[in-house]
């Protein structure tokens, strides 16, 4: 059957007026989502439907827009303030805002940011540094190792640069009404042209439920839902990818709020969890717009790379969660209120059905362990990063390694049969053995594809690599393993490296928003606590910045904020319910991929994400790709991200 929404009169060449001739929702089909009330519903594949916008509109307290017209997208189109445009070549519309002329707004799409910190940009386009924030040792206008003038695509995947054709990039949607950044609440929204009934004039006055683009119909297509929160660093809406619309899939990039998002008094207004208050709210903006976006909003799956990667494993472990309802309705999300005892509900669900990360930087409050746990045995190989390390950081980074095994013994990870992964030591246990697992999986997949030959490619390779019998090959000691490949030349990090010393990494992302930078690891202060005697007896101790570092993060007023923030943030610990928080509807399905030359962060993090989802029931492919580096270009060796979303949404 076909689904009309709209009956369009056109007065004159850029006056549209469109008026509203029914909703096929039903408020009687939503229930209200509370603390005690959630209930999982990840199980449930059957597509529901959702209360319209308008409905919830006028509930808004804190609204600094209009949203009846703007959060309600039909009412916008009528209002003349939003409107789908066809795409150059005819194969897609875009749901953006336009002018007082009905011409639409254009606006500039930026770079990507791949990296997590330091000089963790490359693999993607030369990103827009600000006067004087320019990586040591580049000077103006020089491209960084890995970048490229347009960043690329992998073969199914996303690009860790500007993704898609290239086309004209439009002001979005709104997600939100409480606005204090124009350019981020927003999202772009792409749909296959054949899935719209037009008008003789071109002009989209419908959905055609049975329209079909390759497996799917307007009614069962997936939403793929991209963010571009690299480096931890604000997601702006960006062109479209036309492999997932070639696919039949609706392709939306949402904007969001982080560390580098300031208002106009200089705040930040990114502070955590806002990254994922950003995210639900597109996701809520979706399923109370269904009257004018085609796709399956039961059918979301989210997709980031790096940072991105992080926030998608977030929306994918914190669905439905109430803890956040506090920041949404602060936001103006749509359909989120406050009670009269206080607690906040909301009308719509928030929940994903799959999430794909491309190398997160996730768990970062314990992501300066993981790393020097990985790289600790190899400093006197080669890695060291910047002009090498003092007596202090060498000695902190062994804390900091041992600490990762007392962290991940206490975590109670079990691969797919139940068997417990622990470590026993730095390089002994069958935690480290899962992760040579891991490593050895990847160069099997490449040599299977063709891709690879090892007896070419490395000249020798007894002391980390060994062919089997049956032609596979096993990997048996990471370190060796890093220096036979390279890797181990190729560190982008300081001791500590995420929450560093001098406060230039992710720590703008916690505290208040009147706070500049905080530290926010209190893994690594505890160290620096525990151990302050004998790391200040050492050359490169310096006292002001340790003692700061322990303040910050572990002993001072905002230390119960930062962890709260942190948690909020940390999908493994959500998942392992180890932090005080509780999942309630994670995603289904979750596939991870991360590359074997990835020099940004330790191959444990991911791999956690994968094995608490796995723990909890749910669909996991997880695997490293041989020879990747920090960013999506996977290839096809481990399969490729349009085939997974066929395979699970057909």
């Amino acid at each position: 059957m076909k689904k009309k929404y709209l009956k369009m009169a056109i007065a004159g060449v850029l006056s549209v007026s469109l008026v509203a001739c029914g909703q096929t929702n039903s408020t009687e089909s939503v229930e209200t989502i509370t603390a005690t009330e959630a209930e999982g519903n990840a199980a449930s594949t059957e597509s529901k439907d959702y209360a319209d916008a308008s409905e919830y509109t006028s509930s808004i307290d804190n609204a600094t827009i209009d949203t009846s017209i703007y959060l309600d997208y039909s009412a916008g189109i009528e209002a003349g303030v939003y409107k789908w445009v066809l795409s150059e070549d005819g194969d897609y519309y875009v749901l953006v805002a336009v002018d007082e002329n009905g011409n639409p707004i254009e606006t500039e799409e930026t770079a990507v940011n791949v990296g997590a910190n330091n000089e963790e940009r490359g693999g993607g386009q030369m990103p827009d540094f600000a006067e004087g924030e320019l990586p040591e040792g580049m000077e103006e206008g020089e491209m960084p190792e890995g970048a490229t003038e347009k960043g690329g695509r992998g073969q199914g995947g996303m690009g860790g640069g500007m993704s898609g054709d290239q086309g004209t990039v439009y002001e979005g949607v709104y997600t939100s009404a409480n606005i204090t950044n124009d350019d981020l609440q927003r999202m772009n929204i792409y749909v296959p042209a054949d899935y719209f009934e037009v008008d003789e004039d071109g002009n989209v006055i419908g959905i055609d439920e049975d329209a079909v683009v390759g497996n799917y119909t307007a009614a069962t297509a997936p939403i793929v839902y991209s963010n571009e929160f690299g480096g931890w660093r604000s997601s702006q809406p960006k062109s479209a990818n036309t492999d997932y619309i070639e696919e039949g899939m609706i392709y939306v990039t949402i904007g969001g709020r982080s560390r580098d998002a300031v208002d106009e008094d200089g705040n930040i207004t990114g502070k955590a969890p806002t990254q994922a208050v950003d995210l639900k709210a597109g996701v809520i903006q979706l399923r109370a717009n269904t009257d004018v976006i085609p796709g399956d909003t039961d059918k979301i799956i989210s997709v980031g790379t790096s940072g991105g990667g992080q926030m998608s494993s977030i929306l994918g472990a914190s669905g439905n969660m109430s803890e956040y309802y506090e920041y949404m309705y602060e936001s103006g999300v749509l359909g989120v209120t406050k009670n009269d005892d206080g607690t906040y509900s909301s009308v719509y669900p928030d929940n994903i059905y799959a999430a794909q990360e491309y190398c997160p930087i996730a768990d970062i409050e314990n992501a300066d362990i993981a790393y020097a746990w990985m790289w600790v045995n190899v400093v006197d190989d080669g890695g060291q990063y910047g002009d090498g390390f003092s007596e202090f950081e060498i000695r902190l980074q062994e804390l900091e390694a041992e600490a990762f095994i007392d962290y991940i013994n206490g975590l109670g990870l079990t691969d797919e049969d139940g068997n417990a992964l622990t470590l026993t030591g730095l390089r002994e246990g069958t935690y480290y053995d899962a992760i040579l697992q891991n490593i050895s999986d990847a160069l099997n997949s490449m040599v299977e594809a063709g891709e690879i030959n090892p007896e070419e490619e490395y000249d020798d390779y007894s002391s980390w690599l060994v062919l089997n019998d049956d032609g596979t090959y096993t990997v048996t000691d990471l370190d060796e393993f890093m220096i036979g490949t390279g890797l181990v030349n190729q560190r982008n990090k300081a001791v500590p490296g995420f929450d560093t010393m001098d406060k230039s990494a992710e720590g703008d992302a916690f505290g208040t928003s009147e706070d500049g930078v905080v530290h926010f690891s209190a893994s690594v202060a505890q160290i620096l606590s525990d151990n302050y005697d004998e790391l200040s007896a050492l050359d490169g101790f310096d006292a002001e910045q340790v003692d700061d570092y322990i303040e910050e993060a572990l002993e001072g007023e905002s230390a119960e904020l930062v962890e709260t923030q942190t948690n909020l943030l940390n999908a493994t610990e959500i998942m392992l319910g180890n932090n005080g928080l509780t999942a309630v509807d994670p995603a289904q399905y979750w596939r991870i991929r991360y590359g074997t030359a990835d020099q940004h962060t330790s191959f444990s993090v991911g791999y956690n994400i994968g094995l608490a989802a796995s723990m909890l029931g749910y669909d996991v492919d997880y695997h490293m790709v041989w020879n990747m580096g920090h960013g999506s270009e996977e290839g096809t060796s481990t399969g490729t991200f349009i085939d997974w979303i066929n395979e699970i949404c057909q």
